[in-house]
């Protein structure tokens, strides 16, 4: 198997454009880079991840809202926690959850099946979440420091990388002499 070894901005800028090119709305898109980099800082090759879960892009592309619309509620307060419906996505909603951690500050968890608590500031091992996984919640504040994840991103294979790369480019603007005048593309030189 082939890897490709990505930078955490092209991580995060190569998930938010395959998402935008599955269709899922913008700000959306933008939480999924953020989470693309959450998971690869912590073992995980997530551009599979994005790709496998936007494959079957109208299950994979509602199974996203509705994780995503569950984390919004735990952290604006509107539920105490939430359990993700579809174990198919869970990766990518622990990555939407880790994220959303790190971004408010917030002490998202999770609680695993024999009652112990994960906080995802601090998780740096994401692999073994998934297998006992019982619900998020928001808990109170241990002020314990957060884990940074990896200084290298997670490489990526080669197929998740060509995949994403296809999903993108359903957001790009079809060249034509309309659209270059436009301003469209890189014009005769590309010096920016």
């Amino acid at each position: 198997m082939t890897t490709i070894l990505l930078s955490y901005n092209e991580v995060q800028s190569l998930a938010r454009k395959a998402a935008s090119g599955a269709g899922l709305p913008h700000g959306v898109a933008e939480e999924i880079g953020h989470a693309a980099v959450w998971l690869s800082a912590r073992g995980v090759d997530a551009i599979r991840v994005v790709v496998d879960a936007l494959g079957d892009e109208a299950q994979g592309r509602q199974a996203v809202l509705r994780g995503q619309a569950a984390i919004d509620a735990l952290c604006c307060g509107e539920t105490e926690q939430g359990l993700p419906e579809d174990q198919a996505y869970s990766l990518l909603l622990i990555g939407l959850a880790g994220a959303a951690a790190m971004d408010t500050g917030l002490n998202l968890t999770v609680q695993q099946g024999n009652g112990d608590v994960a906080p995802l500031a601090r998780v740096s091992d994401v692999g073994g979440l998934l297998l006992t996984m019982k619900t998020l919640r928001v808990m109170p504040d241990d002020a314990a420091p957060a884990c940074s994840g990896s200084p290298r991103p997670t490489p990526t294979d080669a197929a998740a990388y060509a995949a994403a790369l296809s999903l993108a480019a359903r957001t790009y603007v079809p060249a034509s002499d309309l659209s270059r005048a436009q301003g469209a593309g890189a014009g005769t030189t590309d010096n920016d």
